[in-house]
């Protein structure tokens, strides 16, 4: 009469499986219980004490015994436990277990109580009966139980059945600001693992490092369904780990025991252990800010000559202001690496010019290029260098260099680079190749015989076409007792007599005059020449034009005074002490007569006017006058007062001639 419901109890058996985990009851934490009584099940028959089926517990709970050879533990105190780890079975059998006790723990009839004992001695052990020994507790309904048992055994060990575990996988994916996680749940059945159909049971996600649409960092994410979120933007990289838990599930070896304090059966409790699992996964990419470099840059040399070739020198860096902070933007490679954004820096070099370059923001229009080197640059920040370039001739040269975002390909970072370029005529970019123009000096005259004027004559070649002027200034050093020799620099000649000094403008190849030097004085005379060279330029930018990478706008740095101001000049000082033939100047004081003769007797009375002697020119407008010349005998100078009385005293001379005086010609 019983063996219709016996089989409507093994059809639902499949039918439990799909109940929720909150339909099974909580896990409790581990207390002293007593089995208070008999709960369903069935006695023998035949000597109506045997037992199959549950006992109940003073806390709701209800138990099979798993020591089938033990007394029964009516009235014994227990103490519960995680029996899949008190070692007494392996983790197939708590696995079976905990699967029994989950679906058949609380049965609501006396058979499915006593098919559920013998399913649990049929795993805990039959101390060497058969199923049958125990079935025929339930007297007549023997069959059905030890078939209800049976069937109970082959749901545990089929498909969804018992399980060892189960396992949440995460699938994170990021891709610059967007990113997205699939939660998958598996279970490692006894059969095999079986991943989760989708929204099979609830979960909490976590988000570090991102947020989701909502802008909050955790949200409840089914099993299979994918979540969306965006990636917190800082700096070059983003990283971002998801969190995900999903508690409460009815999978596991994880079974409740009832440990006997006495020396009666341990029960297997209803309401196992159930079983919460966590996963976390971290991926990184590269940010979606842009990324911006720069470059501080310096030419090989100040100072070349003509036919060397110069280097731009390249301290490659991230930009202050990019929006990656101080980290050099990456990409992803094809090996899944993150490798730095490559970047191509393109140097020109401009020139020659004849007046150093100002700063400024842009290249002047018409600017002469020399040439337009490029270098490809892997990897990252660090010190480069460009190929060279010849610089050709005398002047100014400037680099300026250039990063376009346009010659970074876009999977490899190039629609995230951000272009710079840095502004002409920046002093450590800046290069000059001094000229070297030859000076040849001539003397207007060589030998005097009377004071007079004397210029120099400047032949110039190799002048800069363009160049503003130089100033040569010409010293006449003398009046000397001796010829100094010739092609030497006298010992002192620092502290030597100046007759006088001109200047001369030069600004191009030809023949230059000075202006003249007056000599009056007996002696020797040498011209020396020397220039403060072209001097160096050292242009202001205007307030606003001068471009962010190099200062502040309306300042350059100037150079140092001194060796660095000269090193900067396109025509350095020169001079030229050295005594040359054709500087040479020799004033011949006249010889004194031994006696003054008495001037010859006039033909008439009247006495002859005398003959004024020739006076020297005046020297220039602006130049040093020269020292009147002295008497030789009494080294006294020639002022118009003394020129007065030489002529009175040849007045009386010629007066005395009329008288009859004899006179002698002044030869």
């Amino acid at each position: 009469m019983k063996r219709p419901f016996l089989v409507l109890l093994a059809a639902t058996a499949a039918a439990l499986l799909a109940l929720p985990a909150a339909a099974l009851g909580t896990a409790l934490p581990a207390f002293a219980v007593q089995a208070v009584a008999h709960g369903q099940g069935v006695f023998w028959a035949k000597d109506h004490t045997s037992w199959i089926g549950d006992y109940a517990l003073d806390d709701g709970r209800s138990g099979y015994c798993i020591d089938v050879e033990k007394p029964p533990p009516t009235g014994a105190g227990i103490d519960y436990a995680d029996g899949s780890e008190s070692g007494w079975f392996s983790a197939d059998d708590s696995a079976r277990l905990a699967y029994l006790s989950r679906h058949w723990g609380s049965p609501g009839d006396p058979l499915t109580a006593a098919a559920g004992q013998l399913a649990t001695w049929t795993v805990t052990g039959l101390a060497g009966h058969d199923q049958a020994y125990f079935a025929q507790r339930a007297n007549a309904d023997a069959d059905l139980v030890l078939g209800a048992a049976n069937h109970m055994l082959a749901l545990a060990n089929g498909t969804n059945g018992a399980s060892r575990g189960a396992s949440v996988a995460i699938a994170l994916t990021l891709d610059g600001a967007s990113g997205s996680a699939r939660p998958d749940l598996t279970v490692d059945y006894l059969s095999g693992p079986v991943v989760l159909p989708i929204y099979s049971y609830p979960g909490t996600m976590t988000l570090h490092g991102a947020t989701f649409a909502n802008g909050s960092r955790s949200a409840k994410v089914a099993n299979g369904a994918t979540a969306y979120f965006t990636a917190d933007q800082k700096g070059a990289t983003e990283s971002v780990t998801v969190e995900v838990g999903y508690p409460n599930l009815p999978y596991g070896d994880d079974f409740r025991l009832g440990r006997n304090t006495g020396g009666s059966q341990n029960l297997l409790v209803s309401q196992p252990y159930e079983m919460e699992v966590r996963a976390s996964a971290t991926a990184s990419g590269p940010s979606a800010l842009p990324f911006r470099p720069r470059v501080q840059t310096n030419t090989s040399a100040q100072v070349a000559e003509p036919g060397s070739t110069l280097t731009d020198d390249l301290h490659l860096e991230v930009h202050p202001s990019s929006p990656t902070g101080a980290q050099w933007g990456v990409y992803r490679a094809r090996d899944g690496s993150m490798d730095p954004i490559p970047v191509v820096i393109q140097s020109v070099l401009y020139g020659p010019f004849v007046v150093r370059p100002g700063e400024s923001a842009e290249v002047p229009d018409g600017a002469p290029e020399v040439c337009r080197v490029e270098l490809t640059v892997e990897g990252g920040p660090g010190d480069y260098r460009s190929n060279p370039c010849v610089v050709p001739a005398a002047g100014y040269y400037v680099w300026t260099d250039l990063i376009d975002p346009v010659r970074t390909p876009t999977d490899r970072g190039g629609g995230r680079l951000q272009g710079w370029r840095s502004a002409f005529g920046v002093a450590s970019e800046t290069t000059v190749v001094p000229a070297a123009p030859r000076i040849e000096t001539v003397a207007s005259a060589h030998d005097l015989s009377a004071a007079g004027c004397v210029s120099d004559s400047l032949s110039v070649s190799g002048f800069p076409t363009g160049a503003p002027g130089i100033t040569v200034v010409s010293t006449l050093l003398g009046p000397l007792p001796e010829a100094p020799t010739p092609e030497s620099i006298p010992s002192g000649w620092e502290s030597f007599p100046v007759a006088g000094r001109v200047s001369t403008l030069v600004d191009h190849d030809g023949i230059h005059h000075s202006d003249c030097v007056p000599v009056r004085e007996p002696g020797h005379y040498y011209f020396v020449y020397s220039s403060r060279g072209s001097g160096p330029t050292v242009p202001k930018v205007a307030a606003g034009s001068a471009a962010d990478d190099h200062g502040e706008a309306g300042t350059v740095a100037e150079p140092e005074a001194g060796a660095s101001l000269v090193a900067l000049a396109l025509i350095p000082p020169f001079s030229d002490a050295v005594v040359h033939d054709a500087e040479s100047v020799s004033l011949t004081a006249p010889t004194p007569p031994t006696s003054t003769p008495p001037p010859p007797a006039p033909p008439t009375s009247t006495p002859p006017t005398p003959t004024a002697s020739p006076m020297p020119p005046s020297p220039p407008a602006g130049s040093t006058p020269a020292p009147v010349a002295a008497l030789a005998s009494t080294g006294r100078s020639i002022g118009p007062s003394a020129l007065a009385t030489a002529w009175s005293v040849l007045g009386v001379i010629a007066g005395l001639a009329g008288l009859g005086l004899t006179a002698r010609r002044w030869r």
